[in-house]
This record gives C-alpha cells, sequence and structure tokens, in this order.
C-alpha cells in the first residue's frame, strides 16, 4: 500500500505524511484564512475610532498584525502564530481583549477580543 509516494510499512510514514499535508495543505489554508479576519487598524475588521486613529499620526501605516501571521512546522506540530511587528508583540491582546492603556495610564476601559486566529481554525477545520 501506498501513501503519497511512501511505503506504509517504512518506519515514520504517518509523521512524514502528516508533516506534508500540514506545510502544503492545511497551514498555508489556516494563515490566509487567519489574514483574511485579521483586523487592520484603521481597515478591515477594525473598531479603532477616529481619535485612536489619529493618535497613531500620518506615518502609520497599517497591517502589520496581519504580515506577521505565519506558520511553520515544529517536531510534528502545525504552528500557525502572529506577533504584530518587529517592534511590539501584541496578537495576543487583539485575539483575546485587552484594558486600554494610554501612555502608561490605566483609563478603565476594555477593548473587547477580536479573535482572527481561532476563527481560522475552526473555518479550516469545517473543511476537512
Amino acid at each position: 500500500m501506498q501513501v503519497a509516494s511512501m511505503n506504509v510499512a517504512t518506519p515514520g510514514w504517518l509523521l512524514a505524511n502528516t508533516d506534508q499535508l500540514f506545510a502544503t495543505n492545511l497551514g498555508p489554508l489556516i494563515s490566509a484564512s487567519a489574514k483574511a479576519y485579521c483586523p487592520i487598524f484603521g481597515g478591515q475588521n477594525s473598531t479603532a475610532t477616529a481619535a485612536s486613529i489619529a493618535a497613531a499620526g500620518p506615518d502609520y501605516e497599517p497591517g502589520a498584525l496581519r504580515d506577521s501571521i505565519r506558520f511553520f512546522l515544529r517536531l510534528h506540530l502545525l504552528i500557525v502564530m502572529a506577533t504584530g511587528s518587529d517592534e511590539r508583540t501584541y496578537a495576543a491582546y487583539v485575539e483575546l481583549g485587552h484594558r486600554i492603556v494610554a501612555w502608561g495610564h490605566d483609563t478603565g476601559r476594555s477593548k473587547p477580543p477580536q479573535p482572527f486566529l481561532r476563527p481560522a481554525l475552526y473555518t479550516v477545520r469545517g473543511l476537512i
């Protein structure tokens, strides 16, 4: 019996085929879906207010969170991750929600979650 050009009697055939599935199918699908769900400050799926956008300044380039989404394999596990930008890692705060702190002061307000990684996983999982 052949599975993806490997004999199933070959040691490690299941891990090799699983890695191939992750790298060529699930990884690209989940990361593409996450990019579609990802909120972009002042753009796609954004809940930013006009004041927040103005405070960001004219030099702010949106899309850092979306652009940081990537996937890779580690020890036969598929990891889909996002960081935010090179200077700051804030993806978890967007995904899970957070308290709003401005210039080091807690405002007493909070930002609701804007999940993008979990919905991507659930969407692709529903296709399998």
